[in-house]
This record gives structure tokens, C-alpha cells and sequence, in this order.
């Protein structure tokens, strides 16, 4: 098999036991999605490629329409991605910090199966609880804009604008001190490039 069929031959697979559980496969993306009335969660693979064959990275992805249709008021994308984003998304391997390889290796036929049923297993097991974990506004106002430790969700997008948005959407008590902090993340940030777009999120904040 080439690296494409073995791919394929992969995803399948997966489809033929996802799909029943609403995980419809795009396999251009490489990605199981559920798509839902408030937004989609996705069970998504990173194809790496190797010397021989592909390393797999498998990642989960959530998307709450509500957020992103505020983020989007003010966001520097382009219209046209407004509906592709994802609110959360995370690799298995930082999700878990707990010593495991979460990456596959598909380099032969050999390895179809023993992937399949590792993949199937870290879907289960691993993504199925993420979904449940995170499908509340609550929960991810919880873990964005945490105090007592350093979220497992951090970078650009979640050090403020994801923060601000849903502690507005959750009532959080600490919505000032939060919007605070954040204006001062992005003004020491890339040389404040991304301040206006946060300041005109929190604009777009005052009349939800």
C-alpha cells in the first residue's frame, strides 16, 4: 500500500465504528465531527510525515456557536473562516500529562489494525470524556479562566479573547479583574498587534 491507501484504509476503519455515533468522517481533514445545534466537537488525526510512513497525532476539538459568533464580530479572520473555527482543541498528548505516547506510527499494512484499535480505544476512552467534560459554557469558563493553576488550554486566542467571552456568557463574578489581566496580556503580546481586536471584543461584550 502507499502512504495514501494506508491513510485511507485507516480512516475508514475508523468510519465504519464512528459514524454510528454521529462522527461523520471528512477524510480530506482527517476528522470525525459531530456536528450539534449549538455547535460540533471533533475527534481529529494529524498525518506527520516521516521517513517511512505517517506519525499520527490525534487531537479533540470543540466549537460553541455562541462564542464564536462573538469572537467573530471583532476577529481579524476573514469571513469565510467564521464558521470553520473551534473554540477549544487540545492533542491527546497535552491533555494527559501522564507519561503515555499518545502518537501512532503507520508505516505498513502491518499496522492498519493495531492503529485502528489504539485509535478506537484513545476515542472511548479519552475523547468521548472530553466531550462530556467540556459541553458546558460553565465548564470551560471553569478551566479557561482558572486561578488556581495553569490551564491545560493556553496560547493566544485562550489568554483572552475565548477567557473575556465566556466569563460575559457564564456571569462570572471576576469578569473586571479577568478583563483587566487580559488587556494587559495583549498589550505586551507581539507588540500589542492583537489589542485592538481584544478591545473589540470586549466592545462587542457590552451590549450581550
Amino acid at each position: 500500500m502507499t502512504n495514501r491507501e494506508l491513510r485511507n484504509s485507516l480512516l475508514d476503519l475508523l468510519a465504519s465504528e464512528l459514524s454510528p455515533s454521529g462522527f461523520v468522517l471528512n477524510k480530506a481533514q482527517a476528522g470525525f465531527t459531530n456536528r450539534l445545534k449549538d455547535g460540533w466537537k471533533k475527534f481529529h488525526l494529524i498525518f506527520l510525515v516521516r521517513s517511512e510512513g505517517w506519525e499520527i497525532n490525534p487531537g479533540v476539538l470543540v466549537r460553541k456557536n455562541v462564542v464564536e459568533d462573538l469572537y467573530h464580530k471583532a476577529s481579524y479572520f476573514e469571513a469565510k473562516y467564521h464558521k470553520t473555527t473551534p473554540t477549544i482543541g487540545i492533542a491527546l498528548e497535552n491533555l494527559n500529562n501522564d507519561g503515555n505516547s499518545y502518537r501512532l506510527t503507520l508505516t505498513s499494512e502491518r499496522d492498519v489494525l493495531p492503529c485502528y484499535h489504539r485509535l478506537l480505544y484513545l476515542f472511548n476512552n479519552v475523547a468521548i470524556p472530553f466531550f462530556e467534560k467540556y459541553s458546558s459554557l460553565e465548564e470551560l469558563d471553569k478551566e479557561v479562566n482558572i486561578e488556581t493553576r495553569k490551564s491545560i488550554f493556553s496560547g493566544l486566542n485562550y489568554e483572552g479573547n475565548l477567557g473575556i467571552i465566556l466569563a460575559k456568557l457564564v456571569n462570572n463574578p471576576h469578569y473586571h479583574k479577568l478583563e483587566e489581566k487580559y488587556r494587559n496580556y495583549y498589550q505586551q503580546f507581539s507588540n500589542g498587534f492583537y489589542l485592538p481586536e481584544y478591545e473589540g471584543i470586549v466592545e462587542v461584550l457590552k451590549s450581550v
